[in-house]
């Protein structure tokens, strides 16, 4: 699991104590995880490659926000497909481009696709609101908690913000 902010950053916005550096560290690694898994999806760069039989020419990639669509081809026959001009990957600078959303083939024939793209966020791309998230749990965690169900609720209050980013099953 990688960090979703800069630990200086992070140290710098909150003030942390350099003497406390090792568990600081540790309490961000813990954040960040935290996130990844409410979200349930990767949030950093990487490249994943699917399988997934396609509903009228369209299809859903598990991660987002797509960079790239590196390969798209029919599992069958290995011929080589491309998207409909209206599935044109959003910039990642568009509010839109944060979210899951499907993908349209040309043509007019379902298939099983096997495809591979490249998605998530480079580290200085992690949306503001997300990162303020992180910031807030790490106060949260710094400062400890009183009752398990006070810091149950504190928790759900922190993370319901960012639902938006959160990975919707279709």
């Amino acid at each position: 699991m990688h960090d979703l902010m800069d630990f200086e950053v992070v140290s710098e916005l909150l003030g942390l104590d350099a003497r406390d550096e090792k568990r600081n560290r540790l309490f961000l690694s813990a954040v960040s995880e935290e996130i990844s898994l409410f979200l349930d999806r990767n949030l950093l760069t990487g490249t994943f490659t699917e399988r997934q039989q396609t509903n009228l020419c369209e299809f859903y990639p598990e991660q987002y926000p797509i960079r790239e669509f590196i390969e798209i081809v029919d599992d069958r026959t290995g011929t080589h497909l491309e998207l409909s001009a209206e599935s044109a990957i959003r910039a990642i600078t568009r509010p839109d481009a944060h979210t899951n959303r499907s993908y349209r083939l040309q043509g007019e024939n379902d298939r099983m696709i096997r495809y591979t793209y490249r998605y998530g966020y480079e580290l200085a791309e992690i949306p503001a609101l997300i990162q303020a998230r992180i910031l807030d749990l790490m106060r949260d965690r710094l400062e400890g908690f009183g009752s398990m169900a006070e810091e149950d609720e504190k928790k759900v209050d922190r993370l319901k913000d960012i639902n938006v980013y959160r990975r919707l099953y279709l």
